[in-house]
């Protein structure tokens, strides 16, 4: 299987980014929590589902990214040579800036397709860590993966954008959608517009009222106050989080059935949830 002789060299790279994330944020938590006491290691069993994600849903995803590749190329180009776009020859750093900000504004539309009623089947699996910490950063139904962060490095590649650029703004990504889910205080003070913060992200993680459906910039908050979708109250922190259901499965295989299984009769809450999601 010559297409998987990457992943070992793969699961080494995520190891060491994992000990390196843990060593941080172990030390930042314990000096500016945003809640007390909510570490990851507190939910081991979905501890233990988060760490199946960091090393098993990449592998699959990566050879879907190829097939939508060549399917694109298929379509725009009807199977022939891709045309070279001028992006391809701007310096490195400037693709590397206008992925980003192409990047954001796909997965902001994304993102709220999946706050929908059928979308938000899947995109729960994101929402369910209650102990919310940067460790969940990675659990992703694979299907919401693949529709959004797989999608949104196709659509750069058949734009013409450079793979190294994508290369190194990975590593880049990790750590700052670590940060965002990370349990920390952070605001960003002035640059609260600017830079999407722990604090910012994790109100869009809250099950309280208040903040359902806000936030849903990865990077950039501007685009939630362009579209009126941003909330981070001065002097107030969110402190539940959850997909709204008590009875969601901590366990791997589960989360995957999850969005297929029959629907059950929702407690109060979550139907309210639901509804306004829906709406």
């Amino acid at each position: 299987m010559e297409q998987f002789d990457w992943v070992p060299g793969y699961w080494l790279m995520t190891s060491c980014r994992l000990v390196l994330l843990t060593g941080v944020f172990a030390l930042l938590v314990r000096v500016m929590p945003c809640n007390p006491g909510m570490y990851w290691w507190r939910n081991m069993r979905g501890a233990v589902t988060d760490f199946l994600y960091w090393f098993a849903v990449p592998v699959f995803l990566s050879n879907f990214r190829t097939l939508m590749v060549a399917g694109g190329i298929g379509l725009l180009y009807a199977g022939g040579e891709p045309d070279v776009l001028p992006v391809r020859d701007w310096p490195l750093w400037q693709q590397c800036l206008a992925i980003l900000v192409l990047q954001d504004v796909l997965l902001y539309g994304i993102h709220r397709a999946f706050h929908t009623r059928l979308g938000w089947r899947f995109h729960a699996v994101h929402h369910s860590p209650q102990v919310l910490d940067w460790f969940a950063a990675a659990r992703f139904h694979p299907l919401n993966h693949l529709l959004a962060f797989t999608f949104a490095d196709v659509v750069v590649l058949l734009l013409g954008f450079a793979p190294v650029a994508l290369l190194v703004l990975n590593p880049i990504n990790v750590f700052y959608s670590s940060l965002v889910h990370a349990n920390l205080s952070w605001t960003f003070g002035p640059l609260r517009y600017v830079f999407a913060s722990p604090v910012f992200h994790r109100w869009h993680h809250t099950t309280q009222a208040e903040g359902l459906d806000k936030n849903f910039a990865s990077t950039f908050p501007v685009l939630d106050l362009l579209f009126g979708t941003f909330y981070m109250p001065q002097g107030r922190l969110p402190e539940e989080f959850g997909s709204g259901d008590p009875d969601f499965p901590d366990d791997l295989l589960g989360q995957f059935l999850y969005p297929f299984a029959p629907r059950r009769a929702a407690p109060a809450a979550a139907e309210e949830e639901e509804r306004s999601r829906a709406a």
